[in-house]
């Protein structure tokens, strides 16, 4: 009886692929329709539409709720934020999914900054989508093109696997990857990233797939990571953490503080994976002259996803 009521349970979360397919399309539209918003009446009347209540930002390095990062922003008629998703992929219970693409930001409709943005969408119990966590970065580099459908990972997910307790599975994967980091940073990115992630730093170009594992497992230096708060979907096979981070200064970098997203993927073949990290850094300190103490790239990024 046991057996069977498991079966029963596995059965409701995995979604038919039309359904599956149904709600990540879902998850595009909401995208869309969040850039669509920031166009026509501007990036604050956006974030508050979209927003869920208890949504992260990144302000300065530092995670805080979007709600009232945005209701006390002023809002800035000649400025205007567009973007649009590259990748979109969502959850096998269809209650948790992610989109990234590139951002820009234009005042008076001439290009002032760029970059990449990373959005985590929840349903809610309403039945419609809010972000949860807002990330971004400027980068370096040409924005990748608009595709015409929005595709997703190639890898097929795990089988569907109901968990009691969503939250404190995919903070105790991502702990555990951060206590290995902490001793091993080349060889736990290296075992631990999909084949097709992508990692996002603050004035770097994107790094993905083979290219992201050849460029970590040389990391030498590692970071310290506190999460925040993390949730996994229903169906045990996407789950995200947020939180703060820190590298100390060498003589090759600057001591780097910030915020970091990390979205987990259970693989039908590797089992989890990281299949996307951004890194948002504190603005680097400037000694009385005005100058930079050390560069890392960070100094001029936006302080969200897309800013006003």
């Amino acid at each position: 009886m046991k057996n069977s009521l498991t079966v029963i349970a596995l059965l409701a979360l995995a979604l038919p692929f039309q359904g599956w397919s149904q709600a990540r399309q879902a998850v595009v539209d909401a995208e869309n329709s969040f850039a669509a918003q920031s166009a026509q009446a501007g990036t604050k009347a956006a974030f508050l539409a979209f927003s869920a209540p208890t949504a992260f930002v990144a302000e300065g390095g530092k995670l805080v709720n979007a709600q009232d990062v945005w209701q006390a922003r002023p809002a800035q008629p000649n400025t205007r934020l567009t973007w649009y998703p590259v990748l979109a992929d969502v959850a096998q219970s269809g209650d948790l999914g992610y989109t990234t693409g590139p951002w820009t930001q234009l005042k008076d409709g001439q290009p002032q900054a760029a970059g990449e943005y990373v959005t985590v969408w929840r349903k809610q119990p309403d039945g419609t989508w809010k972000f949860a966590v807002d990330m971004g970065i400027e980068r370096i580099g040409a924005a990748p093109a608009k595709p015409t459908a929005v595709p997703a990972p190639r890898l097929q997910p795990a089988v569907a696997t109901p968990s009691m307790a969503p939250s404190g599975i995919i903070l105790d994967v991502d702990r555990k990857f951060a206590n290995a980091e902490l001793t091993k940073p080349g060889e736990t990115y290296e075992q631990s990233l999909s084949a097709e992630a992508r990692l996002y730093r603050p004035g770097l170009s994107m790094m993905q797939g083979a290219a992201a594992v050849a460029n970590m497992k040389n990391l030498g230096d590692s970071y310290i990571f506190a999460p925040t708060t993390g949730y996994l979907a229903a169906a045990g096979d996407l789950g995200y953490v947020v939180g703060d981070l820190r590298r100390m200064a060498t003589a090759k970098h600057p001591e780097e503080k910030g915020s970091y997203l990390r979205i987990w993927r259970r693989e039908a073949v590797a089992g989890w994976r990281v299949v996307l990290e951004i890194f948002n850094f504190a603005p680097v300190p400037v000694t009385t002259a005005g100058s930079p103490q050390g560069s890392t790239g960070s100094a001029a990024q936006s302080p969200l996803k897309r800013a006003q």
